[in-house]
């Protein structure tokens, strides 16, 4: 399998660009909405399609009234 090195992301530069927390793509890549690599047990996000298209969401608060 050959990865074109300029594809890949640390998972901290990653969390960096898109602006979420090193966890939360941790947590994204368990669930399989990231594709990831492990090279010498360092985790890389491969920047294909899924990831270029991930966005923040935020969840709409609901004010009591």
């Amino acid at each position: 399998m050959q990865i074109e090195t300029e594809k890949l992301l640390t998972v901290t530069n990653f969390a960096k660009q898109k602006g979420l927390t090193r966890q939360h793509i941790y947590r994204l890549i368990v669930a399989g909405s990231l594709t990831s690599v492990v090279i010498d047990g360092i985790v890389f996000v491969l920047t294909n399609d899924k990831a270029e298209n991930l966005q923040r969401q935020r969840k709409v608060k609901v004010k009591k009234s």
